[in-house]
């Protein structure tokens, strides 16, 4: 029995030394040559038989090289691999992306990190930089102010202190600027409004206007039709007297021009044949 648990624990410390020894990959990296060390993790990680460290090791020497977008991905497949420092390689990551000035980016990945580990205060200080550029003043003196409370002695305490009041100062300077640009919004749109309306009553006064001048015209249209017509009607009737003054003027009506009849009457006077 005694011999069974020797080595047991002889193997349980065999297996933690292997799971702690440094891989070929990892040893470039420690010696200062990362460009040597990546095509190695790459291939102990698509191996499968990469340690825990592999992805941090192997996203470090992507940064070392200059290539942040490899880099932040290394550090993105080793956070979703299990049994890995969650911690470091979300810091790391968000370290990059600050590099690449994806600052968005660099906030969650610092706020992974303190989700992790809340007491690590470079992720929050890191954290509290990217707010800065993303000029997120308030959440910026938020992070800066808990930093200094968790790191009363860091020796960059005080250039911390000018920056939180400049960065109040700022923030008093903006709200006023937002107040009165508030006010000028205000302000001109109300003028807007004010116009808006006035050239409303200009337009329904312009529609009057001209349906009175339509109506004013289709007036004096069916007066000129009207006085036309008559004019027609008199015409007319001016014609119809010419005509019949010139008819009656050609009318035979004397006494010397009248029939009597007799030259019109057929004689009988011969025999009838139809005795």
């Amino acid at each position: 029995m005694k011999r069974h648990n020797f080595i047991k624990v002889a193997l349980m410390i065999f297996a933690a030394s292997v799971c702690y020894a440094e891989s070929e990959g990892e040893k470039l990296f420690v010696s200062n040559q990362p460009e040597k060390a990546i095509p190695v993790l790459e291939a102990e990680v698509a191996g499968g038989n990469a340690s825990s460290n592999a992805y941090n090791y192997l996203g470090l020497a992507y940064y070392q090289t200059g290539n942040y977008e490899k880099s932040a991905e290394s550090f993105a497949k080793g956070l979703k691999t299990p049994g890995t420092n969650k911690k470091i390689l979300a810091f790391n990551q968000g370290n990059t992306y600050y590099v690449m000035g994806k600052y968005e980016e660099a906030v969650k990945s610092y706020s992974l990190t303190l989700s992790a580990d809340p007491k690590y205060t470079k992720a929050l200080l890191n954290r509290g930089n990217s707010y800065l550029m993303l000029k997120d003043y308030n959440n910026v003196i938020l992070d800066y102010e808990k930093y200094l409370i968790m790191e009363p002695e860091d020796p960059q305490r005080e250039n911390i202190e000018a920056i939180l009041a400049l960065l109040r100062k700022e923030i008093v300077r903006l709200e006023e600027e937002a107040r009165i640009q508030a006010e000028e919004a205000a302000r001109l749109a109300e003028e807007e409004k004010r116009l808006q309306e006035e050239l409303e009553r200009q337009r329904i006064e312009q529609a009057k206007r001209e349906e009175e001048e339509r109506i004013a015209r289709e007036k004096e249209e069916a007066e000129r039709r009207a006085i036309e017509e008559a004019e027609r009607a008199a015409e007319a009737e001016r014609r119809r007297k010419l005509l019949e003054e010139v008819a009656n003027s050609l009318q035979q009506t004397d006494s010397t021009n009248m029939s009597s009849g007799a030259e019109d009457l057929i004689d009988y006077d011969y025999e009838s044949e139809l005795d």
